[in-house]
């Protein structure tokens, strides 16, 4: 976020929570951190991020008493993990079967089913 000399106060927030308010922290989260750059460039950092960190970010300014806002969004990507699988399973020959595959990650992975013949 980057400010000019007339900015009387800075703040940023996830969603409608005030992350910090200037200097003063008011995130009770220890992975949440500031950093001044510049006397007019302001950064956080958010350490060990996770999906639930995911959502708009805005750093909001007031300037002669006219507020000014800008916002990003920030989209955490999970890698695929396969969270259940039907076990092995023998069934007689004209039945039918339902196999499970649930995956979980983001984006949202794709399930592809092979089969591999045996000769």
């Amino acid at each position: 976020c980057t400010i000019d000399d007339r900015v009387t106060r800075v703040a940023w927030l996830n969603r409608s929570t005030i992350l910090y308010a200037g200097n003063d922290k008011w995130s009770i989260d220890p992975r949440v951190i500031i950093l001044v750059n510049t006397p007019t460039q302001y950064s956080i950092m958010i350490q060990n991020v996770d999906v639930y960190d995911e959502g708009p970010y805005t750093c909001s300014v007031q300037t002669d008493n006219h507020p000014k806002t800008s916002r990003v969004h920030l989209i955490v990507q999970v890698p695929p993990q396969i969270m259940n699988i039907s076990s092995d399973i023998t069934v007689n020959e004209g039945s039918s079967v339902t196999l499970l595959c649930l995956a979980i990650g983001r984006p949202e992975p794709t399930v592809t089913w092979r089969h591999l013949s045996v000769k």
